[in-house]
């Protein structure tokens, strides 16, 4: 098996007992077993429970843009490519209601978890906002992500408490908090 299948599996395995709420009792060993394969190629491909998330993360990022054309994005104001491909971001994790709730419920309940989540939630943030041509250098740059991740985290909860109907309230909510988003940063500026 590749590194690569193996890194699927993983994630998979991953992906399943974070569902059944089985992830506190994960360890390296488990996944081993869980993956039937040697410990040393399942430390090769991760060193920790944390990276198969990581991994996963990774993954959503990656079909966020993979159908993204530049060329149109960069036809539009940079809040509005902000705006679309947070809307991508949501088109994706759609599909991935129960790994998205079980990661709020893992959140919800440690610290810990929590820091893993809300880095995870800042390098997509990070990649949203380098895509639009926004800079992400220093402290501003830095503050631009972390108020974007919030931006991202209060719209995922509300729409994950389903309280937001539909794409239209959903993509009104994110507007209304990017336009806040930017008056401060003209504030700022």
């Amino acid at each position: 098996m590749s590194n690569k299948e193996l890194k699927d599996r993983l994630i998979s395995i991953a992906i399943k007992e974070l569902i059944a709420n089985r992830w506190n009792h994960l360890d390296m060993k488990k996944l081993s077993s869980l993956s039937k394969s040697p410990l040393d190629d399942v430390l090769l491909v991760c060193s920790s429970k944390h990276k198969l998330l990581d991994y996963w993360s990774d993954n959503i990022n990656f079909e966020m843009v993979k159908s993204l054309s530049i060329k149109e994005l960069q036809q539009v104001s940079k809040k509005e490519r902000v705006l679309e491909l947070m809307m991508c971001r949501f088109d994706v994790i759609k599909s991935k209601s129960k790994e998205v709730n079980a990661l709020i419920k893992l959140s919800k309940r440690s610290l810990i978890e929590s820091s893993y989540s809300f880095n995870r939630a800042l390098i997509g943030m990070k990649l949203i906002l380098e895509y639009s041509d926004i800079s992400t250098k220093g402290s501003l740059g830095l503050l631009k992500i972390k108020a974007l991740t919030i931006i991202w985290l209060l719209s995922l909860r509300d729409w994950n408490k389903g309280q937001v109907p539909n794409e239209e309230a959903l993509m009104a909510i994110l507007n209304k908090r990017l336009s806040f988003a930017e008056k401060i940063n003209q504030m700022l500026s």
